[in-house]
């Protein structure tokens, strides 16, 4: 890694239903890239958490308890949750019975909804996919007003799968207001806006969300970042890491933040 402070605070074990690796291999090569901080946080989507999730959340708890961490590496234990408004309930179990370091909140699906990875936008008018657009960030919005986790996890999910997939063209222009009503509200919780750098390893070719947003993030106050792979194997951890950390360099940013006990720690973008 090229920077003194590179981290990675959003990938997957094999305790994730789409994870490839054993915690324990991802851990050993956040050391081999030398991270100075690696935070694992494999999935717990609240939406089937009574059904599917709960033991698995138990299961990824268990095995970073037991995982043995090289000396020189920041090791932090997290989480994903994914559709949290779908189930506060079950974010306010997991995050109380497991004392995680760092949660991210994230939306896969809106409600009554397939994942975006399962929507095919190929046919459907550009009113259809602005349409599905709104409600997933009103969604956003309402995750960011329910609390239960530190960072916002990749604004910009459904653009991985609807133009880095599909090549259906979104323009975003015509969706700022409500993006920049999400920042403003990320800003005034106290939350971080996470980077997520899949798409820069990945076929969208940009992270999520872009360089654009985040200078309107940074222009309208925004100032706690946090840099994640999305990573679900040893091969992609740290992808596009020190790329999206000099990014943020050039727009302004000074530093970003990993979280201990929930509580931000700031480091230099260095």
């Amino acid at each position: 890694m090229n920077h003194k402070y590179a981290s990675d605070s959003h990938n997957h074990s094999d305790c994730s239903p789409d994870g490839r690796s054993t915690p324990q291999s991802m851990i050993d090569r956040a050391h081999e890239l030398g991270l100075y901080a690696y935070t694992l946080t494999d999935h717990c989507e609240c939406n089937d958490y009574e059904h599917n999730y709960r033991g698995r959340a138990e299961k990824a708890w268990e095995a970073m308890e037991k995982v043995k961490v090289p000396e020189g590496l920041i090791f932090l234990r997290g989480i994903e949750l994914g559709q949290l408004p779908e189930d506060p309930g079950a974010a306010r179990e997991v995050t109380a019975t497991y004392d995680y370091d760092f949660a991210i909140g994230s939306i896969h699906n809106i409600k009554d909804e397939k994942d975006f990875y399962y929507i095919d936008c190929r046919s459907k008018r550009k009113g259809e996919i602005d349409s599905l657009l709104r409600r997933y960030w009103e969604e956003e919005l309402e995750m960011i007003s329910l609390g239960h986790f530190d960072a916002l996890g990749h604004l910009t999910y459904p653009i991985r799968y609807i133009q880095g997939e599909q090549g259906v063209e979104v323009d975003l222009t015509t969706h700022y207001n409500s993006i920049d009503e999400i920042f403003r509200s990320l800003i005034k919780n106290g939350k971080a806006l996470e980077v997520n750098t899949s798409g820069l390893w990945g076929t969208l070719g940009m992270t999520m969300p872009d360089a654009g947003l985040l200078k309107r993030y940074y222009g309208l106050g925004g100032r706690l970042l946090t840099f994640g792979s999305d990573a679900h194997n040893t091969e992609n951890l740290g992808g596009g890491i020190d790329q999206a950390m000099d990014t943020a360099r050039e727009i302004g940013f000074k530093e970003f933040t990993i979280y201990r006990r929930h509580k931000p720690q700031m480091l230099p973008l260095e």
